[in-house]
């Protein structure tokens, strides 16, 4: 509707323009024609003027001379002397035409004459010396009109008639014609417009029409074609891919399963072959006392070494929810210092701390963070080995969860704890948040500590960050954050090796 409006608004203004044109030009002819009667009354009185001055000093009428009557357009031309004087002179008030007639400039009326004849009246000014003195007037020069006035307001007022008719029935037809042929057709390819970007591709857009609204409403429905063929061909590929994920992720399942259990099994087996092989020695009776007692001390000693195993494979499996509090961190990292100070003097390690002078607080769970640093202080100690150095250091860090692209900056509480031992390779880098994977001697680790260390800062949402080169130490970054609200949902499973 609204483009039909459009359409007989374009028209009309075109109309008006054609009209206006027309009117223009219609004026400029009659300028012309004023011009032309200007310049033959003039040319003529300048032509006549000995001849027209004796007159006037004889008191004759003017007349054309016999040899220019000759001329068919001269033998129906009348002159008239009208002196301006006596129109001034008149005690009347003067008329419209004598105010014209006294004008000094020459003048081009049109009006009927007493036979109700047009005719050209063309007042030209005159200057008559003689005897008597000089008399100044106009002459009137007298042309019968030759039909081009009311010729050309007779065309105009056809033309204006003609043409409004032409732009009321035009204007009527584009309106109606609009509507069916420009405005149902439209309305039929906006409504598929916005169901196709409601993603409903269905009902093909029923223009018969050989026009360009007919060839786009054919295009659409064959996009919308295409388009649904597509999006079947996407689905079904998104399906295999979803299929073939699964298969991946059945197969990563049973991988981290038999890598558990080949883990498992090594960790056990070993502590196993010791009890059992004790256990024969004592069955046999041929030990004495002491053989006895350190056999029955020995399998003591791997009976704790699988609890421990189990106990540590039950928390990596469990992964509790932290219990989160405001917990100050320095008095948290000086406290599990002190109980790892044991551990570092075992190993001839030198432990170091740098904490802010400020207090830093964090919301979190204070057992299972002590638990994260007393396994990673515990591996950078066997690590540094002797007289080696394990620096923790607290800090706070302004950036961007790596593990979520719509994170913003925010200010992270981050522990780092640096040793200079032998560091780790690239290869093994990859690894060491898998469970039961160790680079220790057996004995000394069952591969879940930072596994389950992984899994608790991930709890806490955070993340750890890990440098490492072989025979330059290594650098485990723990970042906390520091809004109570942060959890785990917020973002990915996340731990950067490099």
């Amino acid at each position: 509707m609204r483009l039909a409006a459009k359409l007989v608004l374009l028209f009309l203004t075109g109309l008006l323009l054609v009209v206006g044109l027309f009117a223009y030009l219609t004026v400029r002819q009659e300028q012309r024609a004023q011009a032309e009667h200007q310049q033959f009354a003039s040319e003529l009185v300048q032509s006549l003027q000995p001849t027209i001055d004796q007159a006037i000093q004889e008191n004759r009428v003017l007349e054309i001379p016999t040899p220019m009557l000759r001329s068919s357009r001269l033998q129906q031309v009348t002159m008239r002397w009208v002196e301006v004087a006596a129109i001034n002179d008149s005690g009347q008030q003067p008329s419209p035409l004598n105010l014209i007639i006294a004008e000094q400039k020459t003048t081009v009326l049109s009006m009927p004459d007493q036979s109700g004849n047009q005719v050209v009246y063309t007042y030209v000014p005159f200057t008559s010396r003689g005897p008597d003195g000089i008399k100044a007037g106009k002459i009137e020069v007298a042309v019968p009109d030759d039909g081009m006035n009311p010729k050309f307001q007779h065309s105009l007022l056809a033309s204006l008639i003609a043409l409004t008719g032409v732009a009321s029935l035009s204007g009527f037809v584009i309106l109606v014609g609009g509507i069916r042929m420009v405005g149902k057709p439209l309305n039929q390819l906006i409504d598929k417009v916005r169901r196709v970007g409601e993603g409903d591709f269905t009902g093909p857009v029923q223009i018969e029409s050989a026009d360009e609204l007919g060839r786009l409403g054919t295009a659409l429905n064959d996009m919308c074609g295409q388009l649904t063929k597509q999006h079947d061909e996407l689905e079904m590929a998104t399906h295999e891919k979803i299929k073939t994920v699964e298969q991946l992720r059945h197969a990563e399942r049973l991988t981290t399963v038999g890598r558990m259990a080949a883990g498992l099994a090594h960790e056990i087996g070993t502590p196993l072959n010791v009890v059992t092989g004790r256990a024969e020695l004592l069955a046999s009776g041929k030990l004495d006392l002491e053989a006895t007692r350190v056999s029955a001390q020995a399998i003591q000693s791997e009976a704790q070494r699988i609890t421990r195993i189990v106990r540590e494979l039950l928390d990596f499996a469990r992964q509790n929810t932290p219990q989160r509090s405001c917990q100050n961190l320095n008095e948290l990292i000086t406290t599990t210092r002190e109980l790892m100070e044991t551990v570092a003097t075992k190993h001839h390690t030198n432990l170091h701390l740098s904490l802010p002078e400020a207090q830093s607080t964090a919301n979190i769970d204070a057992g299972q963070i002590q638990q994260v640093l007393t396994n990673l202080i515990i591996n950078a100690i066997q690590s540094a080995g002797n007289d080696g150095n394990v620096t923790i250091t607290l800090t706070d860090t302004e950036r961007k969860h790596p593990g979520n692209k719509a994170d913003t900056n925010n200010i992270y509480r981050t522990v780092i704890i640096a040793d200079d031992g032998v560091g780790i390779s690239a290869e093994d880098r990859e690894h060491i948040f898998e469970p039961f994977f160790t680079t220790k001697d057996v004995g000394e680790g069952t591969g879940l500590g930072l596994s389950i260390s992984h899994g608790i800062i991930q709890e806490h949402g955070g993340w750890i960050e890990v440098k490492s080169s072989e025979g330059q130490g290594s650098e485990f970054s723990i970042y906390l954050p520091t809004t109570p609200n942060a959890s785990s949902k917020d973002s990915n499973d996340y731990a950067e090796t490099t």
